[in-house]
């Protein structure tokens, strides 16, 4: 069976990386980054195993020939503990964490106001606001605590043909924060999720609770903290996801000598391809593991942009002392022209060989000046072309002996004890001098 190897290239796809976690046995949370920045996130909770749902047929059969937009052929009550137990907290959190004054805006929402489920009347979020109530959740919430008794429950409010979504609650806040462009709050059933709630709660609506939170960036500080305040511990599963992918990673590349080289070049791109095929030759010659080869490229990776920034700072200063002799040289040029002109003047006045010799010595300083000039002014072009593109120092490929040295380090920093191997041609003495370079990086 072919192995799949890891990709090395580091494209940025167009499309969303994401990931999901299923925190238990009622909660998922799914994170979509997209290329630019733009991150989504979506908490799902499945309300349907804790909370009964009341189901009746509709007049949808007649009203749907009047309707424009069908209504579904059911009318379902959610349980009124959801809005107390679910709901409210949720904008609880949402002001705590981003203010009092980022209260979500009841979009729409249908109670049922009656004496008993076979016995009430409707009322929508619309109406509410003629009643003076606020259209935001703490209005909701105010109103739900005034009439307590005579609240049956919510409705289906909105069907959504196209989506195949039964809308129950619909709330949202734009620009809660600087990063967090919107809060979204939805209960809804699917229709196409239908099936699977009878097939394993025999129930004939699954309704879900959703929180969908667009931000600017990914992993932003307030969103941390608002999904910390929801209980859902993402530390743990950033640190799960992280270690999963490091496990996986380490096998594949524990197995497959091709995959650790497509790792180390993907990972640590400042080593060339003769680096990377020096330490996968040490590793594989002293079967090393993976970890080993990782902590190697990564001291490797740090000595070689320790001595471009080394690099650059002697080019810079080389430079300088560059600019200071063709300075001093322009000068001297300078001078030597003025005296050339005073004697080229005199031996035209008064033409005598001694002034003649004379013109001819400083003819002879000036083509010195010259060559001088032109060969500071190559080495100044150099350098700056040297300044500009520091990077070609990693070009040139490690030595064996640093390669050595770091593999040393790296067994004896993770406390892996075995004789390493290396090439005959290795010198000792080298060895422990790049052994000493590295430690002090």
């Amino acid at each position: 069976m072919k192995r799949r190897r890891i990709r090395s290239d580091s494209t940025k796809s167009k499309y969303f990386e994401k990931f999901r976690a299923v925190i238990n046995d009622t909660t998922s949370l799914s994170m979509y980054n997209k290329a630019d920045k733009k991150s989504i996130c979506v908490i799902r909770k499945d309300l349907t195993k804790n909370y009964e749902i009341e189901v009746d047929a509709s007049e949808a059969p007649a009203l749907n020939k009047i309707l424009t937009d069908p209504d579904p052929y059911e009318i379902s009550m959610a349980d009124l503990k959801i809005l107390n137990e679910e709901v409210f907290p949720i904008n609880d959190a949402v002001k705590s964490i981003f203010g009092e004054d980022n209260d979500l805006d009841l979009n729409l929402i249908k109670l049922a106001i009656g004496g008993s489920k076979t016995d009430y009347v409707t009322i929508e979020e619309r109406d509410l606001v003629k009643y003076d109530v606020k259209p935001t959740l703490t209005g909701l919430m105010d109103f739900y605590n005034e009439n307590t008794d005579s609240i049956l429950g919510f409705l289906n409010s909105q069907y959504i043909t196209e989506e195949g979504n039964v809308i129950y609650l619909d709330c949202s806040k734009k620009h809660v924060s600087e990063n967090i462009t919107s809060i979204k709050l939805k209960i809804l059933a699917s229709m196409q999720q239908r099936g699977f709630f009878l097939q394993q709660e025999h129930k004939y609506y699954g309704l879900q609770l959703y929180i969908i939170i667009d931000s600017k960036v990914p992993n932003d500080d307030k969103l941390l903290e608002f999904l910390k305040e929801l209980e859902i511990d993402w530390e743990l599963i950033f640190f799960r996801r992280r270690l999963a992918i490091h496990d996986w990673t380490e096998i594949e590349c524990d197995k497959n000598e091709d995959n650790l080289k497509s790792y180390l070049r993907a990972k640590f791109e400042t080593l060339n391809y003769f680096d990377i095929q020096n330490i996968t030759r040490v590793i594989s010659k002293n079967k090393l593991p993976f970890i080993v080869a990782d902590k190697m490229a990564s001291l490797l990776y740090d000595m070689k942009s320790e001595r471009v920034n080394q690099y650059h700072t002697e080019s810079k200063h080389q430079y300088q002392i560059e600019r200071n002799s063709q300075a001093q040289l322009e000068e001297e040029r300078t001078l030597l022209l003025e005296k050339i002109n005073k004697l080229r003047r005199k031996q035209q006045l008064n033409p005598t060989d001694e002034v003649l010799n004379q013109l001819h010595t400083l003819r002879q300083q000036k083509l010195d000046i010259e060559r001088e000039r032109t060969k500071i002014l190559e080495k100044i072009s150099h350098l700056e072309n040297k300044i500009q593109d520091p990077e070609n120092i990693y070009s040139i490929s490690l030595k064996k002996a640093e390669i050595a040295a770091s593999a040393k380090l790296a067994c004896a920093y993770l406390g892996i004890q075995k004789e390493i191997k290396f090439d005959r041609d290795i010198s000792t003495a080298e060895i422990l001098k790049f052994q000493e370079e590295l430690t002090n990086i």
